[in-house]
């Protein structure tokens, strides 16, 4: 079986020291390593080309072997199953120097939370104040967090002090991190009060400050009302996703409101103030004459509120000619003689769209 060449990978010449390969190695592996490259398979397959001319180039015998006969396993022997693959090398590891001490999990921040939450048009376009029932944990108190009670430390039964689980020997081992003490080799007895988890499940009630104008899909944040931390890390935050409850008379589009205003034929014909409903009241609006189904006017100002702003969108009205249903014969001749003097006009359009 042939090899490449582990001294090109490593980048270092073949009279290399072994703190040459080392910190060679080191450099490289921080660069490649698969957590701090995820989903990149280009870094993964790298990263195990590093690995193997590693564990080759810092074993006296197996570099011995390899510059003599050009295999790490001596003349004619095979690479063991596996060998390639280079073991579950942790990035701790990497980072903590190999053989220095193993990085300790330090403080962890607390998961956010999130609760849904429905508004009506009253309470989205005035804001307000929400009390809501959370479950959430607190810190417990007992071990602060930790999860440990405070005793003296004892030996890892599981990795029985080596702080690492798994086979493997030479400068690299092919073990993991001991996830029952994190690489310390000692842990203290677990809390009886928390029973390890460092933390309490509690329900409170939290007040939130809805702003006026609040649009539907929108998140608000509550910092540090998320889960406790652990190890005297910091609580997540709440967050809030909105939603709107849709209104009868309104339709919403970011700031700006729209509504339907039926109009009379002859308001649409000679032109009227009519009224037109807005979130506060009613106010009048001008239709102008010979205004067409479908027209929009707009009430500058009368729209949602802005968050975090002394501004408001526009009320929009979408005009809608409401056709007369004619019963009495006084009505129609009127309106016979109304269609002698104007229709010519729309008669002569239709033509053209027939032409």
């Amino acid at each position: 079986m042939s090899h490449p060449d582990y001294y090109k990978i490593l980048g270092v010449p073949r009279t290399a020291s072994e703190e040459d390969i080392k910190k060679a190695y080191r450099k490289l592996a921080r660069k490649h390593h698969p957590d701090l490259n995820p989903g990149d398979a280009k870094a993964e397959a790298e990263f195990k080309k590093l690995t193997e001319a590693n564990e080759v180039l810092s074993d006296a015998e197996k570099r011995k072997n390899y510059d003599t006969y050009g295999d790490p396993n001596g003349p004619g022997a095979q690479v063991p199953p596996g060998f390639e693959q280079g073991g579950g090398i942790s990035i701790e590891d990497i980072f903590a120097g190999f053989g220095g001490r193993p990085m300790r999990h330090g403080p962890e921040r607390g998961e956010d939370l999130v609760h849904s939450v429905r508004l009506g048009f009253r309470e989205a376009f005035e804001g307000t104040r929400l009390s809501l029932r959370v479950n959430r944990s607190e810190p417990c108190m007992a071990c602060r967090g930790t999860g440990e009670a405070a005793k003296k430390q004892e030996l890892c039964r599981t990795c029985h002090g080596k702080g690492k689980v798994g086979g493997g020997s030479g400068f690299l081992s092919f073990g993991r991190t001991c996830p029952d003490c994190q690489g310390r080799g000692t842990r203290a007895p677990v809390c009886s009060e928390c029973g390890g988890a460092g933390r309490h499940p509690r329900q409170e009630t939290v007040t939130i400050a809805i702003p006026p104008g609040v649009e539907d899909g929108a998140r608000l944040r509550v910092a540090g009302k998320g889960e406790a931390g652990r190890r005297g890390g910091g609580p997540g935050d709440l967050y809030l996703q909105i939603s709107m409850e849709p209104d009868a008379r309104f339709e919403r589009k970011g700031p700006n409101l729209y509504v339907k205003l039926p109009v009379s034929f002859s308001e649409a014909a000679l032109g009227a103030k009519v009224e037109v409903p807005t979130p506060e009241g009613h106010q009048t609006i001008k239709v102008p004459p010979g205004t067409q189904t479908g027209a929009r006017l707009r009430l500058k100002g009368q729209g949602m509120p802005i968050p975090r702003g002394s501004q408001r969108g526009d009320l929009i009205a979408e005009v809608a000619v409401v056709t007369p249903q004619i019963q009495d014969e006084r009505s129609k001749e009127l309106l016979r003689e109304l269609a002698e003097l104007n229709d010519a006009d729309v008669h002569k359009q239709r033509g053209q769209h027939h032409g």
